[in-house]
């Protein structure tokens, strides 16, 4: 059997996951999109470092010949499917502790599932570091949540809205980097595709992130939100003349710009219209 069948598993319990807790909370889509975008984020973020800064550990889809890209692959699928759609169902049932350390038990079972079948692998991490990582990432979430429609501080949303930008700007560039389409060059790693996350996810899309957050979220007024299109669109045509940003198969920097307007685009709407607090 393909080692990603294991990977396509987690999808459908995420999705199943998801659909049960939109069903039966009968909660605002896109309200829950915000939510699970934004934990996405955080676990996306913590991963990479103890995943491609400190080696911990080895995702294989069995999907490229590189390592690192397998990892980011198996990173995004396992994150986004699992680990996110946990979390929203923890949110907003607010689960007790006996079912975050059961969920937490979860976890580590389907890691060595994923073990056993040799689609995942350790290098000097261990099980139980993931069930006390899950119970921890996931009682954080479920406080978070329960203190930002409780009586949450305005730098919350703050930090909500700018993980949001991140993510919506990192997927577009990991997508890309996947596909052959795109790479940064910089000589951070002998591996390029380690390399162009690297550059992209904690310096390039951190600075655009900020700069999107900082004028949709902090100045609040509409006519300021064309400055994120704008740097970014500078931005890469810097790079792109530096040699930094390279594209590839037919690419261009207007196609790229295209991609980068829808992700700044859809978070300026996620910023608009959702994630409302009733102390502001």
């Amino acid at each position: 059997m393909p080692k990603v069948f294991w990977y396509y598993t987690l999808i459908i319990i995420g999705a199943t996951l998801l659909i049960f807790t939109g069903i039966k909370k009968k909660k605002n889509i896109p309200e829950m999109f915000s939510f699970f975008v934004f934990v996405t984020g955080l676990s996306w973020g913590l991963e990479l470092i103890i995943m491609l800064i400190l080696d911990a550990y080895e995702y294989k889809p069995g999907l490229f010949n590189n390592r690192v890209a397998e990892n980011i692959v198996g990173h995004l699928i396992a994150n986004t499917a699992l680990w996110s759609s946990t979390a929203i169902l923890i949110m907003y049932f607010q689960l007790s502790t006996p079912w975050l350390c059961l969920l937490s038990v979860s976890f580590m079972l389907i890691e060595e599932l994923f073990i056993k079948v040799d689609a995942y692998d350790h290098n000097w991490w261990k099980t139980y570091m993931t069930g006390i990582g899950v119970f921890l990432f996931m009682w954080a979430m479920k406080k978070w949540y329960s203190k930002f429609y409780g009586n949450g501080y305005k730098w919350m949303r703050l930090i909500m809205c700018w993980v949001i930008a991140w993510v919506l700007i990192t997927t577009v560039t990991s997508t890309l980097i996947l596909l052959g389409k795109l790479f940064f060059y910089v000589d951070w790693s002998e591996n390029i595709y380690r390399t162009s996350i690297e550059f992209s996810g904690f310096l390039y899309n951190v600075l655009m992130a900020s700069v999107a957050t900082f004028f949709v979220s902090f100045l609040k007024k509409t006519y300021w939100c064309v400055v994120p299109f704008v740097l970014f669109l500078s931005g890469d045509i810097l790079l792109h003349s530096l040699h930094i940003l390279r594209l590839y198969d037919g690419w261009n920097v207007i196609n790229l710009a295209i991609l980068r307007a829808l992700s700044i685009g859809m978070f300026i709407i996620c910023e608009k219209y959702t994630l409302k607090q009733s102390v502001f």
